[in-house]
């Protein structure tokens, strides 16, 4: 059994119980005994990267794998980094994705690809063994892989929930490239309109198509009359004082979210004001009865105020 150096096993709790061949010589461990270390009791997960055991690696030691096999320099990117800081709204390919300076040679090995780039992140974020690309820079990435729907999806995710705000993915795609960028430019303008779902911009492009209805705000600020906030419906019509709001399961990221939706209901109706529900695929499927719908509520309530107190105000984005 190989003794190991205590800056060897010190260094391996910090890295998820992986080190570096680099990191083994620099220590005084000779090639020899990492020879024969790597036949017996460890595993070779990556060129020049090793396990100090030989069980299977959990989901957090590949990434940190990984970013040791791209080495110090490399940053976590792209859909790797966006499902880190915790947009669910991509897919998981398997492929732990980095950036690394362009004079650096790109080396990719299974399940880990490593790009060059000529503008790596200047602020990156540091967490252990980790260096991630910060939010902006990681949505702006992810999003130039992906198309149509889950451009959008990922986008409206990642700024709802606050992950990265509207103001910091403007500055970031300006930065970038020019090409492949038109999809994410287009999403963040609709974010910039005031949707902050799928479901939310299709029903935007449903009230477009009206030659009655003027553009609703879409999530706009309420307050009741103590001052408190009031659950903040997906469009509002201020001139008819009337609520439109998505109920979709599926576009409802989680549980929590779903009960939140059900509770707003029951608040804004306690609050006096009008709401009128609609399903995404009734969005999609049945768009002109629903705008007929809306359009006829619109016309009868046309002139109504907000209720005594209620004060509504645009959403900052």
């Amino acid at each position: 059994m190989l003794t190991l150096p205590d800056t060897i096993r010190s260094l391996a709790r910090e890295q998820q119980g992986l080190v570096t061949r680099r990191q083994l010589y620099d220590a005084g461990v000779t090639s020899a005994q990492v020879r024969w270390a790597a036949q017996r009791n460890w595993r070779l997960v990556h060129r020049d990267v090793f396990s100090l055991t030989t069980g299977r690696l959990d989901p957090l030691q590949q990434l940190h794998a990984a970013q040791l096999f791209a080495g110090p320099d490399a940053h976590l990117a792209s859909l790797s980094a966006v499902r880190w800081h915790g947009v669910s709204a991509v897919p998981d390919d398997g492929v732990r994705r980095f950036l690394v300076p362009w004079n650096r040679d790109g080396r990719n090995a299974p399940g880990v690809a490593v790009r060059r780039t000529k503008r790596m992140e200047t602020r990156p974020w540091y967490r252990g063994p980790l260096t991630v690309t910060s939010p902006a820079r990681a949505v702006v990435d992810a999003a130039r892989l992906l198309r149509g729907d889950d451009v959008r999806a990922l986008i409206f995710e990642a700024v709802q929930r606050r992950i990265v705000r509207l103001d910091q993915l403007v500055v970031e795609v300006e930065a970038g490239a020019v090409r492949g960028s038109a999809a994410v430019r287009a999403a963040v303008e609709e974010v910039a309109g005031g949707a902050w779902s799928l479901p939310e911009s299709d029903l935007a492009d449903v009230f477009a198509s009206s030659r009655i209805l003027p553009t609703p705000l879409f999530n706009p600020v309420l307050t009741g009359p103590d001052g408190s906030a009031l659950p903040s419906p997906d469009a509002l019509f201020v001139e008819a004082f009337l609520a439109v709001q998505v109920h979709s399961r599926r576009h409802h990221l989680f549980e929590d979210d779903w009960e939140r939706t059900l509770r707003a209901d029951t608040a804004l109706g306690a609050a006096g004001i009008p709401l009128m529900a609609f399903s995404p695929h009734t969005i999609r499927s049945d768009g002109a009865r629903l705008l007929q719908s809306v359009e006829r509520a619109y016309l009868s309530r046309l002139g109504a105020v907000p209720p005594p107190g209620v004060i509504w105000s645009r959403r900052p984005v």
